[in-house]
């Protein structure tokens, strides 16, 4: 008798996780966004731009792109907010562009993240994260 109880609830639970799964509760982060193309250029006088090809599976009320620069022993030297967009559409293919600056020190490697939460700029945060080497 108790093994069928057992038994039953395990089942239940297994239907439950599937169902989650199929209505997309669990969807990856890195899913949502299609970004190509990222290129970081020096430009002198401690700037950088920085472009990419970006396109979205889904609609976000707010998305921005931010760079952590750091330098060749891993010591962060700057975050910069890139670029910002409101009301980023589904399926349109956006071509991203803005400066970032870096006031002290030479970047080695940059952190390119895309939030979509100004309140939580941060990798844990992101639903897009690339590192490229400088």
């Amino acid at each position: 008798m108790k093994k069928s109880y057992i038994l039953l609830i395990c089942l239940i639970l297994l239907i439950l996780s599937v169902s989650a799964v199929s209505a997309g509760l669990f969807d990856s982060k890195d899913d949502k966004l299609k970004v190509e193309n990222i290129k970081i250029s020096d430009e002198g006088y401690d700037s950088y731009e920085v472009t990419c090809d970006l396109e979205s599976s889904d609609e976000f009320d707010y998305l921005e792109m931010v760079i952590l620069f750091y330098d060749d022993s891993g010591a962060l030297l700057e975050k910069s907010l890139v670029w910002n967009m409101l009301d980023v559409p589904k399926d349109q293919h956006i071509k991203v562009s803005g400066f970032a600056y870096v006031s002290s020190g030479t970047p080695a490697k940059a952190e390119v993240l895309f939030i979509d939460d100004s309140l939580k700029e941060d990798a844990e945060h992101s639903i897009y994260n690339e590192t490229i080497e400088m």
